[in-house]
């Protein structure tokens, strides 16, 4: 049955979910994702209204989620996780509510969890899309990606070298102002750097372009966050950025402010 989703939105949420999954099985294992679609009558699942919606499951057979822990999963910054910082599943579950869906958990520790995502199913027709291939204009340079999360560095990374870069990366503030140094100092400098404005343990975007600026003072650099409301992705130049990226992010964000950016004189 039709759906209708903000595309972007929904793959994060199920990325996510398949990231955690991993984690949760660090000796390896299986993840089965299945869909199906479902009338749901009123109660049934949550606050859901009755209707009909497409059900996404995501299995694993890892640790499973303590029960003291499970009603907290969705809280923002709520992690047992060494390194997490809390925010995957609550964004999961803000981008759900915004889709007027759900998601839910059902999980036994040392049996695995079950992660099931509702959309609704829309009542409007659809024509098919004939696919167009996707141009953009290709871009040339050398560009430094920090992020702590390895799946968005390599998203990222791929997006960067489709459109023509070349690329390296760092996940945390000292990688990336030890590497932009060595660079420098090779004369291969990075012609822009893209980083997260939050990492956490680390020096986060903010702090990491101030020490940056010590040692180039004409480094571009291009903030990224899922935070569109804090103080520096709204008034990013005030920080020493020239341009920023808001997550989820698609091909073309990244590929306008790669070129805005390499096209503009520092400021």
């Amino acid at each position: 049955m039709p759906i209708e989703i903000d595309k972007t939105q929904i793959s994060q949420v199920i990325n996510n979910l398949v990231i955690n999954a991993i984690q949760a099985m660090p000796q390896g294992g299986t993840i089965k994702i299945k869909c199906r679609n479902r009338i749901i009558n009123e109660t049934q699942i949550g606050s859901l209204p009755a209707g009909k919606y497409v059900e996404i499951s995501i299995i694993d057979h890892g640790m499973g989620i303590d029960q003291k822990n499970i009603g907290k999963i969705f809280d923002p910054y709520f992690t047992t996780k060494k390194e997490g910082h809390g925010l995957g599943l609550a964004t999961c579950y803000s981008i759900m509510k915004k889709h007027s869906g759900c998601i839910t958990v059902e999980s036994e520790q040392g049996f695995g969890s079950t992660f099931r995502i509702y959309l609704p199913v829309s009542e409007k027709e659809f024509i098919q899309a004939t696919p167009k291939d996707e141009k953009y204009t290709k871009g040339t340079g050398r560009i430094l990606i920090m992020d702590d999360d390895p799946l968005v560095r390599e998203t990222i990374g791929e997006i960067i070298k489709k459109i023509g870069y070349e690329i390296d990366f760092s996940s945390n503030g000292n990688e990336t102002i030890n590497l932009y140094r060595i660079n420098l100092d090779l004369n291969k400098k990075f012609d822009a750097v893209i980083m997260d404005l939050t990492i956490p343990g680390s020096m986060g975007g903010k702090d990491t372009l101030a020490e940056l600026k010590k040692i180039d003072p004409e480094v571009k650099a291009i903030v990224a966050s899922g935070y569109s409301n804090d103080p520096v992705m709204a008034d990013y130049k005030k920080y020493g950025f020239m341009g920023i990226i808001c997550k989820p992010f698609t091909t073309n964000d990244i590929n306008n402010a790669l070129l805005s950016v390499l096209n503009s004189p520092c400021t």
